[in-house]
């Protein structure tokens, strides 16, 4: 993996929802941020609870770009 880097990437699809927002982020924390801001603008959910963050997190994909 010469040159590449690695991102933590999370997409709507990964909860089985017909959305095609897809993010990659350097860090979980931004990735996280990016994601609530998405649930809230597009899908109107904007509350995240202990227990749904953390089955947010638990989806998170180390990928390599």
């Amino acid at each position: 993996m010469a040159n590449q880097k690695e991102y933590k990437q999370l997409s709507c699809k990964d909860f089985g929802a017909d959305c095609d927002f897809m993010v990659r982020a350097q860090t979980s924390e931004e990735l996280m941020k990016y994601c609530q801001q998405h649930a809230c603008l597009v899908h109107k959910k904007c509350e995240t609870s202990s227990g749904s963050e953390e089955k947010i997190k638990s989806r998170i994909k180390d990928v390599w770009i």
